[in-house]
């Protein structure tokens, strides 16, 4: 994990604000997306995700971690978003609302696609690959792309 210190600490801090920012949009606009019928899920979805880079780069940084721990926690962290993900990609394919079936897969493809990586880079950590955390590295960008997108919708375009 040498090297992955300052990775870690930034990308836990940035998660944490994005979280934050998530969540105060959550609230200001908590009518309009508790009537969306697959709204509420999608936010617990992007919050699962984001606090997958919090949890994940705070298990990078106890010290003497062994590699197949760290690998398992990246790769369980990682699944418990993609259950998240799964539920909300359930609702939001058994509504009408959302845009189009096209728009839907982009939306499913996105949400599953920032975990991915994660997921296949704990594997490998874990299988003593140290190379997986470049997986990590980039499913963490990901995550923070799709999220940021996720926060102007419930922010934005949830009003509109």
């Amino acid at each position: 994990m040498e090297g992955w210190h300052d990775f870690a600490v930034a990308s836990a801090g940035a998660a944490g604000a994005l979280a934050g920012l998530i969540i105060v949009a959550m609230s200001v606009n908590i009518k309009e997306i508790v009537e969306g019928s697959a709204l509420p899920a999608r936010s617990g979805a992007t919050i699962g995700s984001v606090v997958v880079i919090v949890v994940a780069s705070v298990a990078m940084l106890i010290p003497d971690q062994i590699a197949i721990a760290l690998g398992l926690e990246l790769a369980v962290f990682a699944c418990g978003a993609l259950v998240l993900q799964w539920v909300a990609l359930r609702q939001m394919f058994a509504t009408t609302e959302g845009g189009t079936r096209r728009a839907k897969i982009g939306d499913a493809v996105l949400g599953v696609g920032q975990l991915l990586p994660v997921l296949i880079g704990g594997v490998l950590v874990a299988s003593g690959v140290p190379a997986g955390l470049l997986f990590v590295a980039a499913g963490f960008i990901l995550i923070f792309i799709v999220s940021i997108v996720n926060a102007w919708v419930l922010m934005v375009e949830i009003l509109r």
